[in-house]
């Protein structure tokens, strides 16, 4: 507990450096837990039947390329070329059962075979890995499915980029579409986009196919976006399919015109999920922290907003091509306008969503929550784009880049996956660095046996215990 000597804790001492003479050892050692996840979801040999791509396979068959970006991906590198640190690891081939692993250019040429109905059968593939995993959770988990949809704008530098264009920011960028399930945290479609292309473009069929394959394992499915998703086509797609929607709306004059009408009995006291819970937390010893960034704005005379109080209410509403009238949610903001310490005035304004949730199943209040929960969504995009580095865009092709973000989607959901069936579940909303910190970036030695590999994970590592229990659970997992 204590240091034998006085001084420095820390001795400083000089240290040799030599060179290990075995290649055994790999700093990725908690890959082998999605190695084995692969493995048992049976992923090679669904990609090598449903994704038909090289007449000859020699020596590499297409699960071998598609899960070399994967694994590319999982472990932290950042683009094609990162695949050398992979390809010259004795250990990692170990790892997967190979004496060999793909060039990056080869890895690169590869994408470049993908044509439009490539891609979706990579996605159906993927979608038959995922329904077996959510075969796996119980009931009462599968009770709803609630997809969000959002677009990005991911500018491009190149340019001879294919298919890049101006977006509405002005930048030479793609214009990605992500549809994400709220529940399990996974990114049910990742689809790449030219840059001028507008935020709810070609939404419609992946959010079809993507509804298809959550109801068959979800009691019920609902579908959020913002005001840039509130289109007829989108929303009768909901319709058809059964799902609820939540969608927010542009306030228009007539919408304006109901809200002022309504009765003041009919708004009801809203306080966001996070001031209630801070409201029915027990007091704590510490006082709370002063909002620093208003009191900086008072003193030095800024212009400043502050929401002082917000109600709710709600009526029926029928657009014109709506086959029926929906619920419209209305929030009611009452913002005040300073500068300084002096006060200007007070201004109502007014927020509004359509559903078509029946109020046996939520109030008004619950409505927009739900709605507003798809806000979290922004974290998924933030860490797609430098958490693991799926939207790279490191081809020159339009296609070869989309084909790119299926192999991140793909990294992406192993990872929730991994977390769904074995790891703790809040795992799967930490950001990808801490993810690999904990259990990817584990030194373990891989050792070959007659019938099988075993990699010995370093006993010193924080979740040792944590990985080799999750490695035990998806072992004895038995998929149909």
């Amino acid at each position: 507990m204590w240091p034998d000597q006085p001084g420095r804790v820390f001795g400083n001492r000089s240290v040799r450096v030599e060179r290990e003479g075995r290649s055994d050892l790999t700093p990725y050692g908690g890959l082998a837990l999605a190695v084995e996840l692969v493995q048992r979801l049976e992923l090679p040999r669904l990609l090598d039947e449903g994704l038909p791509l090289l007449k000859l396979r020699l020596p590499y068959y297409e699960s071998d390329h598609v899960l070399t970006h994967v694994y590319n991906l999982y472990v932290g590198g950042n683009c094609i070329e990162d695949i050398r640190n992979l390809q010259d690891s004795e250990a990692f081939r170990s790892l997967v059962g190979g004496c060999r692993a793909p060039d990056p250019t080869t890895a690169g040429d590869f994408l470049r075979r993908f044509g439009p109905g490539d891609l979706e059968r990579f996605q159906a593939v993927e979608d038959a890995a995922r329904e077996k995993v959510w075969a796996k959770l119980p009931r009462s988990r599968r009770r709803l499915a609630t997809i969000d949809a959002d677009s990005t704008i991911k500018p491009v530098y190149g340019a001879c980029k294919e298919g890049a264009d101006f977006s509405y920011t002005g930048e030479w960028s793609y214009h990605p579409l992500l549809l994400t399930l709220a529940q399990t945290g996974e990114c049910l479609r990742l689809v790449n986009r030219p840059g001028n292309a507008a935020s709810a473009s070609g939404v419609e069929p992946h959010l079809r196919s993507a509804m298809r394959v959550a109801r068959r394992w979800f009691r019920r499915v609902a579908f959020r976006g913002d005001s840039k998703f509130y289109q007829r086509a989108t929303l009768l797609t909901c319709e058809e399919e059964g799902a609820w929607f939540a969608v927010v709306m542009e306030g228009f004059a007539g919408l304006q015109e109901i809200a002022e009408s309504l009765p003041e009995s009919r708004w009801k006291r809203y306080e966001s999920g996070t001031r209630e819970r801070a409201e029915t937390r027990p007091e704590r010893r510490r006082r709370p922290r002063e909002r620093l960034r208003d009191r900086r704005a008072r003193e030095r005379g800024y212009r400043n907003l502050r929401t002082r109080g917000e109600e709710v209410a709600e009526f029926y509403y029928q657009p014109r091509w709506a086959p029926r009238p929906w619920r419209v949610a209305v929030k009611r903001q009452w913002v005040e306008h300073a500068k300084g310490e002096a006060r200007l005035f007070e201004e109502c304004v007014y927020r509004f969503l359509i559903s078509n949730i029946p109020r046996c199943e939520m109030n008004t209040k619950e409505l927009v929550r739900f709605a507003y929960g798809r806000c979290d969504q922004e974290n998924a995009i933030e860490q797609l784009k430098n958490g693991i580095g799926a939207m790279r865009m490191p081809t020159g092709e339009f296609l070869a880049n989309d084909a790119f973000l299926r192999m991140g989607q793909l990294a992406w959901n192993v990872r929730a996956w991994c977390c769904l069936l074995a790891l703790p579940e809040e795992a799967s909303r930490w950001e990808w660095k801490r993810f690999r910190q904990a259990f990817v970036y584990v030194a373990a030695r891989v050792v070959n046996h007659a019938r099988r590999i075993v990699a010995r994970i370093s006993a010193a590592h924080r979740f040792a215990n944590e990985i080799l229990a999750a490695w035990q659970r998806v072992h004895s997992l038995v998929f149909y």
